[in-house]
């Protein structure tokens, strides 16, 4: 009986990891086109420059690894008419050197600098500082960009954020990002792993992402953005949620996946994405339901089939064991062949920005299929995690989160020590 009830359910497991696949490989192959096709049109689209004044807003906490080289790279943008508005959350903030010897470098009035005036304890400091930008900026302003300390721009990428606009393509425009890690460090290589299936899931559910991002000034009103980043922890989820219900459009521009060379090590990696996740849970977002149907399924497959196949030898059914533990390494393999063809789409963009992409050494390639497998163990015990999660760190700020809102604990200027050779990324 135990043993027919085993095989019956080894059986609907199998089916299920066929299904899966299936749903992901429709889904990579339509993400796929769809970059292929817009890093094609964008290889032969109009070289007219926008000329919308546009202000490209840039918050800080704590110095990134590449801080220096975004700050340089934002003011050779080949765009007619911008300037940079920085905002950090502190005066103590040793940021503030690297944001000023560049600045020094640089027009007198290309960069502007400000320090974070009032935080509010209902969102998050980020939220807070892009709310300052934004009221801040002069009245001529008619395009709002905005972009994270990891972010190394390419010169046409303000352009190339916002043509679309300009065009009356969306309403909203973006990116997103795409590891080169430059360690064969277990988080590093598991959080490239995971990122392509979130940069895929991303794209289907039309949410923008912070890191590279822009708007119309009068979409910004339109949706009431800054009032709901005042009670807001993530920047770019509430931003989902308010063109939602404004139905407004978002378009993902393939030749702005950033590429970002940080590393990071496992354990760091665990505890930044289970506070993504976190996030979402308490984000009224259509994501939501999407990122939950998913995990529930990636925690089934890679939790009740290893239990499945331990239970089958135990009681003495080794085909049965065996089938399980075989049909769960066909999935691994499947999904990291599946990442071949998310790197070889990728390299199309790094080239056509000259970009380097021979970063794969032996070490790399050694970790390929572990990566995926610890990817999705890493999201797993992640969730069971966020169950009981009610608070999050974000670069020393501690928040408190639940149906109601997002409460800071308390306020501490950043403090942490950082060595900038390591490149290691700051979360």
């Amino acid at each position: 009986m135990w043993s027919l009830c085993l095989s019956w359910a080894v059986l609907a497991m199998i089916v299920l990891m066929i299904v899966d696949l299936f749903r992901q490989h429709r889904d990579t192959l339509l993400f796929l086109r769809y970059v292929k096709r817009e890093l094609r049109e964008s290889a032969v689209r109009s070289a007219e420059t926008p000329s919308l004044k546009t202000a490209i807003v840039l918050s800080l906490r704590g110095p990134d690894p590449c801080l220096t080289q975004t700050l340089y790279a934002l003011l050779e943008q080949d765009y007619p008419d911008f300037h940079i508005q920085v905002v950090v959350d502190s005066e103590l903030d040793p940021v503030l050197d690297d944001v000023y010897a560049v600045k020094e470098k640089g027009a007198a009035d290309q960069i502007q600098v400000s320090v974070l005036k009032q935080f509010r304890r209902t969102c998050s400091l980020k939220c807070s500082s892009l709310i300052q930008a934004v009221n801040d900026l002069p009245g001529d302003v008619e395009v709002v960009a905005f972009i994270d300390g990891d972010v190394v721009p390419h010169r046409t990428w303000l352009k190339e954020l916002v043509q679309p606009l300009v065009q009356g393509e969306a309403d909203v425009v973006g990116g997103n990002r795409w590891y080169q890690p430059p360690d064969a460090a277990w988080g590093s290589m598991t959080r490239y792993f995971w990122n392509a299936g979130f940069l895929r899931g991303m794209w289907l559910q039309g949410t923008p992402w912070a890191g590279t991002m822009a708007m119309r000034k009068t979409a910004i009103e339109k949706m009431g953005l800054l009032t709901a980043w005042g009670s807001a922890m993530s920047v770019d989820a509430t931003l989902h949620r308010c063109m939602t219900s404004h139905q407004l459009k978002f378009k993902l521009v393939a030749s702005l996946i950033m590429t970002n060379r940080e590393s990071i090590s496992l354990p760091r990696f665990h505890g930044w994405v289970t506070r993504q996740m976190a996030v979402i849970r308490y984000t009224a977002s259509k994501t939501l339901m999407a990122v939950q149907l998913q995990i529930g399924i990636l925690l089934l497959l890679h939790a009740a089939v290893p239990v499945m196949a331990v239970a089958a030898f135990l009681i003495g059914q080794p085909a049965t064991g065996a089938a399980a533990l075989l049909s769960l390494a066909t999935y691994w393999m499947v999904r990291g062949l599946a990442m071949t063809m998310f790197e070889h789409t990728m390299r199309i963009g790094m080239r056509q920005r000259g970009e380097k992409t021979d970063w794969i050494t032996l070490p790399k390639a050694c970790l390929w299929y572990v990566g995926v497998v610890m990817a999705h163990y890493v999201i797993g015990f992640g969730v069971l995690r966020v169950l009981g999660l009610k608070e999050v760190d974000w670069r020393g700020i501690r928040y408190r989160l639940s149906s109601n809102g997002v409460q800071m604990e308390a306020y501490t200027p950043f403090g942490a020590k950082w060595i900038r050779q390591d490149n290691r990324s700051v979360v």
